[in-house]
């Protein structure tokens, strides 16, 4: 084995570096002021330390076992485009979708939108809209929670002269909500004309199961009155016993009975007409004129119930 004693080694000319074409083997520390660029391969077999900055222009895979520590945040993506930032304080922007199994966030999380059915989701509302039905008052049907919905079949004037109540025709329906449901909205779009009486006045009851709901009382009433009227009430389910002033129900676990009842004020005071108008197209068109009338039930809950 031979040896080489020297301060320095240069090429054969001493103007720059030696080559070693077959590369070069070293057992101990090799301190460097400057690598030269390009090295075709690096390898280190033991631990590289660095008093200075790294830097990696094209990185491919990275693999590291222990922490990567990134002063100023690390961005992901095309330096053009760039799809997630994390901050040097922790937080993520992201300008895609994040797919992940779990996520465990200490404080809150903000979205324009979340996807989903939220069954899962502790301690937050999940109550809306249960059920929606609407249509026109023809006879048809529809598929619902409690298997078939009927609306009322309308097709003519119902005229109403007598100071007694008497059921609106076609205001009757039957409907039960579906599982989970808090409340239950009926509403009725109707409209009203007068009938000779100058001075219409009209009086309104709503009904659930034949009985009153007394709170939901009103009048419709003017001089030569013509008007498109929608009822609406919103009837809750819960609490202890019913409540029919107000139209609560402890339980619904059946169909119940919507219907609309009405009386003239007095012999000469009443808007009569329901479901068609006293003047039409510059003259007076008698019942001849019909506009069919529209329902709608809404049943409002939790659906996760």
């Amino acid at each position: 084995m031979s040896r080489i004693r020297a301060n320095q080694i240069t090429n054969v000319n001493a103007d720059g570096a030696p080559d070693f074409p077959h590369g070069f083997t070293h057992t101990g520390i090799i301190t460097s002021t400057t690598i030269p660029n390009p090295v075709p391969n690096l390898t280190v077999n033991g631990n590289l330390g660095l008093s200075g900055t790294l830097t990696s222009e094209d990185v491919t895979n990275e693999d590291s076992i222990g922490i990567v520590t990134a002063r100023t945040g690390v961005k992901i993506g095309p330096t053009t485009g760039v799809g997630a930032t994390i901050f040097t304080d922790g937080s993520i922007n992201s300008s895609g979708i994040i797919t992940s199994t779990n996520v465990s966030v200490a404080s809150s999380v903000t979205a324009v939108t979340y996807y989903g059915d939220g069954s899962n989701l502790e301690n937050a509302s999940q109550y809306g809209v249960l059920e929606h039905i609407a249509g026109q008052c023809d006879g048809s049907t529809r598929a619902c929670s409690f298997g078939t919905f009927t609306f009322p079949n309308v097709t003519a004037v119902d005229v109403k002269n007598s100071s007694s109540y008497s059921i609106i025709a076609g205001s009757q329906v039957s409907y039960k909500p579906p599982a989970g449901a808090i409340g239950v909205e009926y509403m009725f779009h109707f409209s009203l004309g007068w009938n000779g009486d100058a001075h219409a006045i009209q009086h309104f009851r709503f009904y659930i199961d034949n009985s009153e709901i007394t709170d939901a009382r009103f009048t419709q009433a003017n001089r030569y009155f013509e008007n498109i009227v929608t009822f609406r009430w919103y009837s809750r389910i819960g609490g202890s016993g019913n409540d029919y002033s107000i139209g609560r129900f402890e339980n619904w676990n059946s169909t119940k009975s919507f219907d609309l009842r009405c009386r003239e004020y007095g012999g000469g005071n009443d808007v009569e007409r329901i479901y068609g108008v006293q003047y039409w197209d510059g003259g007076s068109a008698g019942t001849g004129i019909f506009r069919q009338p529209q329902m709608e039930i809404i049943a409002y809950g939790n659906p996760a119930v």
